[in-house]
């Protein structure tokens, strides 16, 4: 009680200060010199604003100021009702309190109609707001009170009486005062009722879900009864509530807070019959679904104020309705594990009919184009758009308002509630249809990798135990009926454009790829669902992709997209259920790199589409990597260490170089035999990885790989292989001296650079336009890198000091020559040479100063690098261009 006597006590201060400065306002000149304004801060002149007052000091204006006494005002009002009916009620005798309520009551709720006549409506608001306000509290005081014996009633039961009475005297004490906020309050109001009468019986959630529905369904009968003036040209419904915008605002607000009490209900309703313990449970959850299903169908069909996307989604909601309700009475009919088809299969029922409704209606047919509006072409295609947006639209509707023959035409154009209601039954059916292959996803996707799994223990070295390869029917039944509804959506759309736009068709397109996407596991695991065993399972996927590789040879003209994700989608699930198997890698990998090699070889014509030639390339790409995949997958099956297995990856590697360069001889065969050989050189630095722990095999690996590149170097246009060939042949030289423990590398390295050197020199004298690298680059490296790597290692200076000569003297070579190759060789080397020797001294140094020298050094050097950084990147670009302008 001391806290709400001390609120009151603050309000009434405040309405004081408010209403002082409210009548300084009204007896202020009409222009206040500035240091009244600064003397007197927030109190402005009733006319102008405070920025055409130059600064004046007001802080809110004249509206403001009146909405904030009369929320002030209301308040204390309604506080002081509240203290004296808690504090001071039993003071007064039975007919002193009846009369002093009463006559509070009667005195606020009779006050907005002499306001209004006055001009003053936000104070008739205000006092209306107190009236309703005070009602409440009377029924609060009676039943306290026990008048009429009103305390021996429920307290829910006589609440949601009391708020039902409410709600309806103060709508319609608004609509007769022609008041703006007593109809939101008592439709607001209005969803307590059915929730306090519902408590009050002790009601399940089924009928919670039914009590919020029946409320729903009110507020949409009520709105239309006091739209359907307005919806016909006729005045009323905005006349009583203060104007077109507030009618707007009323409207808008009441569509959403109906709307969102019908999908609360929907929700609740859906809740308890998906998890409903019994049959009788689910009668009872039917009262709420069939409720819902038929506010969604009379909101859609018969609901004219409501646009066209709230149109569709109430059909929707009352889809979602119906499909729960026959999935939750097929629950109890259907074998168990059978659940979720009694969703999925009147979902897919329901998806099939609205793809036909669709097509009927038109709203397919949007995306065709030609003929005129209301034409055969324009007709269709105008339906839904047209009936909602080419016609004369009411202030309060959103939608065509032209009479009752709008419905019902028969002309080009579709009915609104027939292209809506198709609409929304597709969206809703399709989305119960996606959700229920959510649900068993878990268990499709256990089957599609159960292979997959028991093959990564074998071929990790391990011994996999017993497995078993089971699928129950029901998840694939659900995956077959996503398929089927796919398939007739795929058609209908392609039926529903014409020819032009038929290859355009995004929506058909992807309709077309998912029901290609959804087809293969759901042919391929049909096997698995009928216990056959695992080599048969195989068989059948590579059958299946093998068959779609034949069509797309046959057939490179046909739509090749869906195709190519069939034989994607096969393949990929063959040879991932091949792992469970080392025989069956084998054969499968084999089989599958021959077919692509195959389709490589017919796709890439000349006069194929690019599609077809990219098709082309991928194929022959996988065609190389499925042949080295399976020679390591031999290797492995036959018990050989990694090392020596790599060499039957290079041998595949080996072999795609020379298929490209027989592939390359063939006209139009040329960017096949790029993307081949590419994949060989993948596969052979595979190799190379495999052997890098064994030195032997690595360099019996670089020679073969580098006598490889010398081969390819003979091809016209690959001379440049010959340096890699070169490059790789000279480190199988390096690791066989580090093999035989060799320590002076220069006695088996110098005869070769002198070769190389003499060798590269009568190249570029007898052919002209031979760059530096091809003629002296492997010479020169042959010596210099084996004697840098042994420098390091060696504590003798005799070596450092031969290296730093040789790499001085061809630093100055290639600079008096402007040649590149002893430039940078010779320069890149002599810069290591000069680290090595200044290494230990840098190493004394820093241990003879102090740590935080060099900190201070490191700091120092970035901010003179900061400091030069456009002049040095100018001295580097001059660099650049001079070592490129070298041969």
């Amino acid at each position: 009680m001391s806290a709400l006597d001390t609120r009151r006590q603050w309000l009434v201060q405040r309405h004081a200060e408010l209403l002082a400065a409210l009548r300084v306002r009204r007896d202020a000149p009409t222009e206040i010199p500035v240091a009244a304004s600064v003397g007197a801060p927030g109190i402005a002149p009733m006319g102008g604003s405070g920025a055409a007052a130059g600064g004046s000091g007001r802080e809110f204006s004249a509206p403001s100021a009146r909405t904030a006494l009369l929320i002030v005002g209301g308040v204390l009002v309604v506080v002081a009702a509240l203290v004296f009916t808690v504090v001071s009620w039993g003071r007064l005798g039975i007919g002193g309190r009846a009369a002093v309520l009463l006559a509070v009551t009667a005195c606020a709720l009779a006050l907005p109609r002499p306001l209004r006549r006055r001009q003053l409506t936000a104070t008739a608001e205000a006092s209306a707001a107190v009236g309703l306000a005070l009602v409440l509290l009377d029924g609060y005081a009676a039943r306290q009170a026990g008048l009429g014996g009103l305390d021996r009633v429920g307290t829910a039961g006589y609440w949601a009486v009391l708020t039902a009475l409410t709600a309806v005297g103060a709508a319609a004490y608004g609509w007769w005062q022609r008041l703006r906020l007593p109809l939101p309050v008592g439709f607001l109001m209005a969803r307590l009722p059915g929730l306090l009468g519902t408590a009050a019986l002790g009601g399940t959630t089924a009928d919670y879900a039914t009590a919020v529905i029946v409320t729903a369904a009110v507020d949409f009968a009520v709105l239309y009864a006091l739209t359907a003036r307005d919806a016909t040209g006729q005045a009323g419904f905005r006349e009583r509530v203060g104007g077109e915008r507030a009618a707007i605002a009323l409207v808008t607000v009441a569509r959403a807070v109906g709307g969102g009490w019908a999908l609360l209900g929907g929700v609740l309703a859906v809740g308890y019959a998906v998890v409903a313990p019994s049959s009788g449970e689910v009668l009872r959850a039917w009262v709420p679904l069939g409720l819902l299903m038929l506010l969604g169908t009379a909101l859609c069909r018969g609901f004219r104020t409501l646009p066209f996307a709230l149109r569709a989604g109430s059909e929707g909601v009352a889809v979602v309705a119906l499909i729960v309700g026959v999935g939750a009475g097929l629950r109890y009919v259907l074998p168990a594990g059978w659940a979720v088809v009694g969703y999925a299969a009147p979902a897919a029922l329901l998806a099939a009919w609205a793809a036909v409704s669709c097509t009927r209606s038109g709203r397919w047919a949007k995306a065709a184009t030609g003929g005129p509006a209301g034409g055969p072409a324009g007709g269709p295609a105008g339906g839904p758009a047209g009936a909602a947006t080419d016609r004369p639209t009411g202030g309060l509707t959103g939608e065509a308002t032209g009479g009752p023959t709008a419905e019902a035409a028969d002309g080009p154009f579709t009915p609104p509630s027939r292209a809506a209601a198709a609409l929304g039954e597709l969206a809703a059916a399709s989305t119960s249809l996606l959700l229920t292959g959510v649900v068993v996803l878990p268990e499709l996707a256990h089957a599609l990798l159960r292979p997959v799994v028991h093959g990564v223990v074998l071929w990790g070295g391990g011994h996999p135990p017993q497995w078993s390869w089971q699928l129950a029917t029901a998840p694939l039944v659900v995956l077959w009926l996503s398929a089927a509804v796919l398939a007739v959506m795929a058609g209908l759309r392609a039926r529903a454009v014409n020819d032009a736009d038929r290859h355009t068709d995004r929506l058909a397109h992807a309709l077309r790829n998912a029901r290609a996407l959804a087809a293969v596991p759901a042919v391929l695991l049909l096997p698995v669902a009928l216990g056959l065993p695992y080599g048969w399972v195989l068989a059948a996927a590579v059958v299946a992709a093998i068959a779609v590789a034949v069509d797309v040879v046959r057939r490179p003209e046909a739509a090749l997209l869906p195709r190519l994700l069939v034989l994607v989608a096969t393949g990929a699930l063959a040879l991932l259920w091949s792992s469970a198997d080392r025989a069956a890698v084998l054969v499968v990998w084999g089989t599958f790199a021959v077919s692509a090699a195959v389709l490589a070889h017919v796709l890439s014509a000349t006069a194929a589409p690019p599609a077809v030639r990219a098709t082309a390339r991928v194929a022959g790409v996988f065609a190389v990597l499925a042949l080295g995949v399976e020679a390591v997958a031999s290797g492995a099956t036959a018990g050989l260490p990694r090392h020596v297995t790599a060499f039957a990856v290079l041998a595949v590697a080996v072999a795609a170089a020379g298929a490209a360069a027989v592939w390359h001889r063939i006209p139009g065969r040329g960017q096949v035999s790029t993307a081949v050989e590419g994949t060989g050189y993948a596969l052979a630095a595979i190799a190379l990885a495999l052997t890098a722990l064994h030195p032997d095999a690595l360099s019996l690996a670089l020679a073969v790989t580098g006598v490889a590149g010398l081969a390819v170097a003979l091809r016209p246009g690959r001379r440049r292989a010959a340096l890699v060939g070169t490059g790789l042949l000279i480190a199988s030289s390096w690791v066989r001296l580090a093999l035989a423990g060799v320590s002076d590398p220069e006695a088996y390295t110098l005869p070769i650079t002198a070769a190389a050197l003499l060798i590269g020199h009568r190249r570029r004298t007898s052919t002209p336009g031979t760059g530096s690298w091809a003629a002296y680059g492997a010479g020169m490296g042959a010596t210099m890198l084996p004697s840098l790597a042994a420098m390091w290692s060696d504590e003798n200076w005799v070596r450092p000091l031969l290296l730093g000569v040789a790499a001085l003297l061809a630093t100055v070579v290639g600079v008096r020559t402007r040649l590149q190759a002893p430039l940078v060789v010779g320069g890149g080397v002599l810069v290591l040479v000069g680290l090595h020797e200044l290494a230990p001294t840098v190493v004394q140094v820093f241990g003879l100063l102090p740590r935080w020298v060099p900190v201070a050094a490191a700091g120092l050097l970035l901010l003179l690098l900061g400091a030069t950084y456009e002049k040095r990147i100018d001295e580097a670009r001059r660099l650049r261009d001079t070592v490129r302008s070298m041969t």
